[in-house]
């Protein structure tokens, strides 16, 4: 089962990468940096867990109202630091051109959001195999995990555009304020109700990626 999910999982990451970075998918430095982006999602667990939820206890944030923002804000600050980080040290290294930066983001974004994606994928795989699954919702649950891989693939390419800008801070900020919301909407489905959720948190997701999208075609003078 996790194998058919790592393959799905994998699947998305291509539709994802190609738009942003078709033109580096021969060079082996993008692959080398979505294999980083994959270790990078079980160490923002491991720094979270370890060091940011104690810590939140201590300061008695909770996991509710403006304590459930904070916490949404240091889990997205945490994943965009370790997504960019590899991307900054191969930059400054190499000299690289933003046209690399930014894809190198791309598949750091690509590998995090894999990591995350078959392992939500493996799940709705086993449970599929349960009386009250149906074949529609086991679908369903699969395919909304396209859309967290192209936030990630899109907000980090983002934030390394912006770094060979001199505008990290601000490039960070939007990423964390793009994941802050649809953190939030996915922690409110109760609320919205399982259509509504889904719908508004893909729409904003796909708004993210062309947006993105659309800045590397303009800024490096890629045509569609």
């Amino acid at each position: 089962m996790q194998v058919i999910a790592v393959l799905i999982a994998a699947a998305f990451v291509l539709i994802g990468l190609f738009p942003l970075a078709r033109g580096h998918l021969k060079h082996p430095t993008l692959w080398i940096m979505m294999g980083v982006g994959l270790f990078a999602f079980p160490i923002t667990q491991w720094v979270n867990r370890t060091i940011w939820e104690p810590l939140a206890f201590t300061f008695g944030i909770s996991q509710v109202g403006a304590g459930l923002v904070v916490n949404l804000i240091a889990w997205a600050l945490l994943a965009e630091v370790f997504k960019f980080a590899p991307v900054l040290i191969v930059g400054a290294m190499t000299e690289a051109p933003p046209g690399d930066w930014f894809a190198y983001g791309a598949g750091a974004g690509a590998g995090f959001g894999l990591f995350g994606a078959q392992l939500v994928i493996g799940l709705a795989l086993a449970a599929s195999r349960f009386p009250f699954t149906t074949a529609l919702s086991t679908t369903l649950a699969i395919v909304l995990r396209l859309f967290p891989i192209l936030t990630h693939i899109a907000t980090t390419a983002f934030v390394c555009w912006a770094a060979t800008r001199r505008w990290l801070i601000r490039g960070l900020l939007i990423a964390v304020a793009a994941q802050v919301i649809l953190g939030l909407i996915d922690r409110g489905q109760g609320a919205l109700g399982t259509t509504l959720g889904p719908l508004l948190s893909s729409m904003i997701t796909l708004f993210l990626f062309l947006s993105v999208w659309t800045l590397r075609d303009r800024a490096f003078g890629v045509s569609p």
